[in-house]
């Protein structure tokens, strides 16, 4: 028998957060999902991972103004408070709607977390960068890593080289093998942003850097826009 009272003893049910802020949602398992997938990287995969983004802006009724996504990552950005910005119906239902998109594109079930992450107004490029530098590590490691295992390394040994192997490293041992770095896709790079626009939803997969005077203004011309 439940006591009277129990059903309102949730953990953290009142924690709320206030507007701006980011929603990161990652993927659980997923290189054990995508081991047979094509490498470094699955261009059919990205445009699920940009489509279940894309779904959430429009579907969702929570309305980001954003979304910013590379590998199995998606960062959403709010600028007012869903549930009243309270924190577990955000990240709960965040990372079930993303979940469950995803699962039927791949007709198989995965799961994501979510977690949220404020921040100040002037805080929103700096998130956006960091995030776009990850990318970029992201993609200079996976291109190490499948070069040396397309060359007969274990997995653990491939590992193991990177470990020891400074970025540049990685960046020249690619170009000895005929790998150029700054010629693979914009997206692969970059990232893909999803954004809101005066026509509709907008997806694009070649960014500029946002830690150039074009991406500063890219970013600050949607958040003006939604302003």
């Amino acid at each position: 028998m439940i006591r009277r009272g129990c059903r309102n003893g949730a953990i953290y049910s009142e924690l709320r957060v206030r507007s701006p802020f980011f929603i990161r949602v990652d993927g659980r398992g997923f290189g054990r999902m995508l081991r047979d997938s094509r490498k470094p990287y699955d261009p059919g995969f990205a445009r699920l991972v940009v489509s279940a983004a894309r779904a959430f802006m429009e579907g969702s009724g929570l309305a980001p103004i954003l979304a910013y996504t590379f590998s199995d990552e998606v960062n959403l950005l709010f600028l007012d408070e869903p549930f009243r910005g309270r924190l577990e119906k955000l990240d709960s239902v965040t990372a079930s709607y993303i979940s469950s998109s995803l699962s039927v594109s791949l007709g198989r079930v995965v799961s994501m977390d979510a977690r949220v992450i404020p921040v100040c107004r002037e805080e929103i490029l700096s998130y956006l960068q960091e995030s776009q530098a990850e990318a970029w590590r992201n993609h200079v490691f996976s291109y190490g890593f499948y070069a040396l295992v397309g060359e007969g390394k274990s997995h653990a040994d491939a590992m193991e080289s990177l470990r020891n192997m400074r970025e540049s490293d990685i960046h020249e041992m690619l170009f000895k093998r005929g790998v150029n770095l700054a010629r693979t896709p914009a997206w692969e790079r970059r990232g893909v942003m999803i954004y809101r626009s005066s026509s509709g939803i907008v997806e694009d997969w070649d960014l500029p850097l946002f830690t150039t005077d074009d991406g500063r203004r890219f970013v600050e011309e949607i958040l003006s826009a939604a302003e």
